[in-house]
């Protein structure tokens, strides 16, 4: 097993090499009709910019396949102005043998008030976007504790990333 070391660039684009996400935390309550029993959902929209400090590639045996190379990194989350918000980390893993297309992966957001996890695939692009894919919210910590939803990952180039966050708790 080979492990390589990549430049700081953003951690969606993980799955091509690195990933960047933002963050502009922008709360905005959802006008959805409440469920049965009682029980209120609320929404709340998150906004981000994330820009990668390390990404690390370990390419599995054999060296001729992609399929199990794994990417491996953390990044900082920004607002739209600048402002820290907290950090990302991710693991991808390659699904495709040649050529690396497609990756499946899970971050972990850590932020003010608690973490936030997701995961799922991203179909990689050479054309366009490096990836816009959505990844499901598969749970949180803090103010994000029983947290649904899902986040849409646009990956623009290798340097920057747009992340949305739409929270259900």
């Amino acid at each position: 097993m080979r492990k390589h070391v990549l430049p700081a660039i953003g951690v969606a684009a993980a799955t091509a090499g690195a990933l960047a996400l933002g963050l502009s935390l922008a709360p905005t309550a959802a006008n959805a009709a409440p469920p049965k029993h009682g029980y209120h959902h609320r929404t709340i929209t998150i906004e981000a910019v994330e820009t990668g400090t390390a990404v690390n590639l370990v390419d599995v045996a054999p060296d001729d396949s992609a399929l199990g190379d794994q990417l491996i990194g953390t990044a900082d989350l920004t607002d739209s102005d600048g402002n820290e918000l907290g950090t990302s980390s991710f693991v991808g893993i390659s699904t495709d043998a040649e050529p690396r297309t497609s990756e499946m992966l899970t971050f972990v957001y850590e932020l003010p008030d608690g973490k936030i996890t997701t995961a799922g695939t991203a179909q990689l692009s050479d054309s366009g976007p490096v990836f816009d894919e959505k990844f499901a919210i598969t749970g949180g910590t803090g103010e994000y504790k029983n947290a649904s939803g899902e986040v849409r990952v646009l990956q623009e180039s290798m340097e920057e990333a747009k992340v949305t966050f739409e929270i259900r708790r």
